[in-house]
């Protein structure tokens, strides 16, 4: 099953929303729409704005179009989205994003920062169009959770003992909360009631805390011809992974002292073999594959309350396809 396929149901709304999306990133400045130009050029899967489009839909039960607001409420989900993925090369000193050069190694971090900065604002500019209070409160908690949970990664980026309560903590304010807040934002813009957009909440953040940790999983498992990064890019970067935590918990504290100096050392193609090695034999892989499905259960069983749809099947089906992709 193809994200084409699984759009479909949507196909008309999305390609309204790239209109909508090219229109809020358009300047007057030069250096703006040479970078946007780039960012429209190398656009990712969309999720965000998927997300909001099919919630959208399963909560219009009269089937009337979808207006402005809620293809506006897509683009600014996406804009924020790209806002963090731009700061994210900058603080990480990434050269690449999705196989290609990031905006930080072609305009340097300074126009980086300044940029990441710009799309935040274009998108908290946007959020006034929505004339919703309950739209504007979600975003902006986001941004709140998202902030901090950057924040959080820095402060425990080295940090092989952390505790899993503080791993999920992080993955859900960095990556979790904006999956989350586009499928709130899909209900808040066709239905009043707080337990659509509870039952959303939930939905979208059980989806991308699933999302991250199969994350985890491909820069272990993946294949760097489909994920764009070499495999052991987050033992690289020193990124504390949960398959890397629940290993080290595991193993014998020598043995988990010695595989902790070989990443501060530098790994590099046969220490990443070996770290991998010993994050399998010591359950991590296993383990980062039930927790995800964990979070997948409660994903689907959020989705219990809505009559089949075929927006409804989308969104099923999008779950499946973004919790076991290879790239």
């Amino acid at each position: 099953m193809s994200l084409k396929e699984i759009c479909q149901p949507i196909k008309k709304d999305l390609e309204i929303y790239e209109k909508e999306f090219k229109l809020l990133l358009k300047s007057n400045v030069f250096l703006v729409d040479k970078v946007t130009q780039y960012i429209v050029a190398n656009k990712g899967k969309r999720l965000r704005p998927i997300l909001v489009i099919l919630t959208s839909r399963m909560h219009n039960t009269n089937g009337a179009a979808l207006d402005q607001r809620n293809l506006k409420a897509a683009a600014i989900m996406e804009m924020l989205h790209t806002a963090t993925l731009v700061h994210d090369d900058v603080v990480d000193s990434s050269s690449q994003r999705r196989g290609m050069p990031s905006v930080s190694s072609i305009w340097k971090s300074k126009a980086a920062v300044l940029m990441g900065d710009l799309l935040f604002s274009k998108a908290l500019l946007a959020m006034l169009s929505l004339k919703s209070m309950r739209a504007y409160e979600i975003i902006s908690v986001t941004a709140e959770r998202m902030a901090q949970g950057e924040l959080l990664g820095l402060e425990r980026r080295k940090d092989y003992w952390m505790e899993e309560e503080v791993y999920f903590r992080l993955i859900a304010d960095k990556t979790a909360s904006l999956l989350a807040a586009a499928c709130q934002l899909g209900a808040v813009s066709s239905s009043d009631d707080e337990k659509d957009i509870a039952a959303m909440r939930e939905f979208g953040e059980n989806l991308g805390i699933a999302f991250q940790i199969r994350d985890d999983l491909l820069d272990i498992l993946g294949k760097e011809k489909k994920t764009g990064k070499p495999i052991g890019n987050d033992i690289r970067d020193n990124k504390v992974t949960l398959p890397l935590i629940f290993a080290l918990k595991q193993a014998r504290k020598q043995d988990a002292r010695r595989i902790i100096r070989l990443i501060k050392r530098g790994a590099g193609k046969a220490e990443i073999k070996e770290i991998i090695s010993f994050v399998e034999i010591h359950g991590g892989i296993k383990y980062a594959m039930e927790r995800a499905n964990e979070h997948i259960e409660l994903a689907f069983k959020s989705l219990e309350r809505y009559p089949d749809t075929p927006y409804k099947e989308s969104l099923q089906k999008l779950v499946s396809f973004i919790t076991v992709r290879e790239s």
